[in-house]
């Protein structure tokens, strides 16, 4: 098996894979969170109350799209994206599989980067195509091509 950094358009299309996959488990947490907590349309957009409840709804969000990335990328799991495109978040000094806490500096530096767009300047600057949260983390992500398959010896 060959193993790579991966590319930038591989990186973009797990990213995309990931938000699509990602739609349907935010909005079941929003609503029922909107249910536990009573926010509706009809609250004053100003009051101290409807603020505290969207501040809670967009934390509870950040703090569920952290775990599911830090418990996808530490000790050799992946999430489908990757699985499908073979990607693998590894140490970038050792190969070996990313520890929870790589991870978790990992996400939060890639959810202020991924936002602001620095991953993509920072991945088109560098020539090994190394992102921002994977240089803060000491990771790397790669692209495991498959080897060609063993051919079975012909029968007599």
């Amino acid at each position: 098996m060959q193993v790579t950094n991966a590319s930038v358009w591989r990186r973009f299309v797990a990213m995309g894979y990931e938000a699509f996959l990602l739609v349907g488990p935010v909005l079941l947490f929003s609503f029922v969170y909107t249910m536990v907590t009573g926010q509706t349309d009809q609250d004053a957009p100003d009051s101290t109350a409807a603020i505290a409840k969207r501040m809670g709804l967009q934390l509870l969000v950040l703090g569920i799209l952290i775990g599911y990335f830090v418990w996808g990328w530490s000790r050799g799991k992946v999430t489908l994206p990757m699985q499908t495109l073979q990607l693998r978040v590894v140490d970038a000094t050792t190969g070996a599989a990313a520890t929870p806490s790589q991870a978790l500096v990992r996400a939060v530096v890639g959810t202020a980067s991924v936002i602001t767009g620095l991953w993509l300047v920072v991945a088109m600057l560098r020539k090994d195509r190394q992102t921002l949260h994977d240089l803060a983390s000491g990771t790397r992500l790669v692209y495991a091509r498959p080897g060609p398959k063993p051919t079975a010896p012909e029968a007599a």
